[in-house]
């Protein structure tokens, strides 16, 4: 058996089997960190169902500060995943195998077009992590990865049916199979692929409102010793993007990561981000993240700034003195008039 029919038979069959199985061991998962969360455990089934929809049909809240991008990811996913589902060679396929299932096809034309979108849409991405500096500053080597190994399979399909690099031999005789392995790469890439939450050091202040906005519980901060952890599960995340619509920092984002390591961290979760907790100038408790100390202080400069919220309450008195003083202009005629 050469390597064509290896990868064509046996080799596509084991693919597509690792993913129907991790597809359903990731649904099984996310349903057990959603019913254990407390959430969960507190609301039932009444919780329990919509997220379970919300999870199957993830609608971005973000698109409110990022309409357009939003927009881009949405038509870039919708190809990604009809144009392979319903294109009437891969159908055909199907109906020659041992299953001989068979349904509906899009036309030539139209997947045409939508392989020619996720293809301009990823080279798109590409630049915008090459290119833009706010963009590229938040990269690693793992986004290029998933884009590339995203739209090689539409690339090489473009070229295979429509002979674009046919005169070069090397290409001419192998388009087919390197088409056929770049699909597999995909497949087995969104066995282990998962959207996080990433909260950029460089502008969180560990201010929470991620943490308040959460719709499944999914992130979470304790405050351990002298320092604000936030924790976070992969499964238990719908991708919502309501952490990032909130932050007011634009700190939280939704990254892809390929990691086959969490596709087997069920329970546990992970820290984050981690910020060091301010300490009361007057009675030494920890009162606040330092980073957003530091931001509120560049506004204000008040000393009652560096003093919890008891030791605040406790001098309550002397606080509004300072913050009004034309209380005590209008009281002193009173005073005379006695």
């Amino acid at each position: 058996m050469d390597l064509g029919s290896f990868a064509e038979g046996p080799l596509l069959w084991i693919v597509f089997l690792l993913l129907l199985t991790g597809a359903a061991a990731r649904l099984v998962f996310f349903g057990i960190k959603i019913i254990s969360s407390p959430k969960g455990e507190q609301m039932g089934w009444g919780f329990t169902m919509p997220i379970f929809g919300r999870f199957l049909l993830p609608f971005h809240k973000a698109i409110a500060k990022k309409p357009l991008y939003a927009v881009i990811r949405y038509v870039f996913h919708l190809c990604l995943f009809i144009v392979p589902i319903w294109l009437g060679g891969h159908i055909s396929l199907w109906e020659e195998s041992r299953l001989g299932w068979a349904w509906s096809s899009i036309s030539d034309k139209l997947a045409d077009w939508m392989t020619l979108v996720v293809i301009v849409i990823a080279v798109f991405f590409l630049s915008r992590r090459l290119f833009w500096s706010e963009a590229r500053a938040g990269t690693s080597w793992t986004d290029f990865v998933v884009i590339v190994i995203a739209g090689l399979p539409f690339l090489t399909g473009w070229f295979l049916t429509h002979g674009t690099l046919d005169k070069v031999a090397f290409f001419g005789d192998n388009m087919r199979l390197i088409h056929v392995l770049s699909g597999e790469a995909m497949i087995l890439m969104a066995v282990f692929l998962f959207c996080r939450t990433r909260l950029n050091p460089s502008r969180c202040t560990g201010c929470a409102s991620c943490e308040l906005s959460c719709p499944t519980g999914t992130i979470e901060s304790k405050d351990q010793g002298t320092a604000r952890i936030f924790n976070y599960s992969h499964y238990q995340c719908i991708c919502c993007g309501a952490c990032v619509n909130t932050c007011p920092e634009n700190a939280a984002e939704l990254r892809h990561e390929i990691s086959p390591r969490q596709f087997f961290q069920i329970l546990p979760k992970q820290e984050i981000r981690s910020v060091e907790l301010k300490p009361c100038q007057k009675c030494g408790a920890l009162f606040v993240p330092e980073p957003l100390f530091e931001k509120i202080n560049r506004t204000f400069t008040d000393d009652y700034l560096h003093f919890c919220p008891n030791c605040r309450k406790a001098n309550v008195v002397d606080l509004y003195r300072r913050m009004a003083p034309w209380i005590k202009k209008q009281s002193a005629p009173s005073q005379n008039a006695k």
